[in-house]
């Protein structure tokens, strides 16, 4: 299942947060289908963290273990 990349609307927080994940996973190079597996989650949720659409704060850690990284590195400075 391949979604064309959705804008991410970066005025808000989770906006911020979803640019760095998306980011962060593109450098991976891991398909949003892997990420979210990786993660416990459904694509589709996955989807909606990048675009900041939901905040993905209650799964930070389960995302920053997806993608290898600590969760500070997926949060604004």
């Amino acid at each position: 299942m391949s979604r064309p990349a959705n804008p991410t609307n970066q005025s808000t927080y989770a906006g911020q947060v979803g640019a760095r994940i998306r980011d962060r996973r593109e450098r991976m190079r891991l398909s949003v289908e892997e990420a979210a597996a990786a993660a416990g989650v459904a694509a589709p949720t996955w989807y909606h963290w990048e675009s900041g659409l939901r905040s993905p704060m209650d799964r930070l850690p389960a995302i920053a273990a997806a993608l290898g990284c600590k969760p500070r590195a997926l949060l604004p400075e």
